[in-house]
């Protein structure tokens, strides 16, 4: 998926949108701190989407797709990795995402309303199958997403903190962090609000029930009772949050994922708000800026 194919080539001859040069798309928040973009699909719109680095496809809302008049095509062959946990799905048509003037083909997607209730007014979630079509610059802070040309390396002049992943069919980043002490595989995850960490993670941090500093958290889908405390220092190369919040639930997502044989955490927008991120999918490596208020860690910590 990540490497260009011949369709997709000619696809951008005939839409004209393979140029050198970067394009600026415009970055809101909603309520619950998540990055919103606008998109156009099949040419209409634009439509506010959530951008969700832990969302391997571009889904709509059942609203969305009648107004788009999308075509049922059929039921997924195998059951989709949902956050209540896998689920068989319809599938429809969709055709072409359009971001700051770049479209990239986006041939099926599926409807999802549950999460989107929460976010409005974004009409769906804008994943992977799309954003790994170009090297992507999310800028939080500033509020904008910049888009190059697949293979493109990251702005000069930045003091990147570079981290390796390792390709996946599904386009996810998944990266070592160290927090609280404690070795962990981390899903780069920017539509989570926060970060929730597995049992065995939460096991070695003494995110317990009984333990001080620990309360109740919220519900969430799939995963049970939660448990809500603080943990870190978090360490992500050389970037260091000293404390964040994090909630301990055993996701469905943390076993289909297969990160779930040790330590593991989403790394959600909590988190990473604060920095700006250049994601090099041909390069199979993340770029960030050093969060504010904290120096780099030692190279030779």
């Amino acid at each position: 998926m990540r490497r260009f194919p011949a369709l997709f080539a000619a696809f951008l001859a005939v839409f004209g949108a393979s140029g050198a040069a970067a394009s600026d798309l415009a970055l809101t928040r909603s309520e619950r701190g998540q990055p919103l973009v606008e998109v156009a699909l099949n040419g209409k719109g634009p439509f506010v989407m959530m951008l969700d680095t832990a969302a391997g496809l571009t889904t709509v809302t059942t609203a969305l797709k009648d107004e788009l008049g999308l075509v049922h095509i059929g039921r997924s062959p195998q059951p989709m990795q949902l956050a209540s946990g896998a689920e068989p799905v319809d599938l429809y048509t969709l055709g072409f995402v359009t971001l700051a003037g770049r479209p990239a083909p986006a041939p099926i997607t599926v409807v999802i309303d549950e999460p989107l209730k929460y976010l409005q007014p974004a009409r769906g979630i804008l994943g992977m199958n799309v954003l790994s079509r170009f090297a992507v610059d999310i800028d939080q802070p500033n509020r904008r997403v910049i888009l190059s040309d697949f293979g493109a390396p990251p702005p000069a002049g930045i003091d990147w903190n570079t981290i390796p992943f390792n390709p996946r069919h599904d386009d996810f980043i998944v990266v070592d962090v160290e927090i609280g002490g404690v070795a962990a595989k981390a899903v780069i995850d920017t539509g989570a609000n926060g970060t929730v960490i597995n049992d065995k993670l939460a096991a070695a941090l003494g995110i317990v029930e009984g333990a001080k500093g620990v309360e109740a958290g919220q519900i969430l889908a799939g995963g049970g009772a939660t448990l809500k405390g603080k943990a870190g220092p978090l360490v992500l190369g050389r970037a260091r949050w000293d404390a964040i919040t994090v909630q301990a639930s055993q996701l469905p997502l943390f076993k289909a994922m297969e990160i779930d044989d040790g330590p593991a955490l989403i790394l959600g927008n909590n988190v990473l708000a604060d920095v700006r991120l250049f994601i090099d999918y041909r390069g199979d490596r993340l770029y960030l800026t050093l969060p504010p208020a904290t120096g780099a860690v030692s190279e030779t910590r």
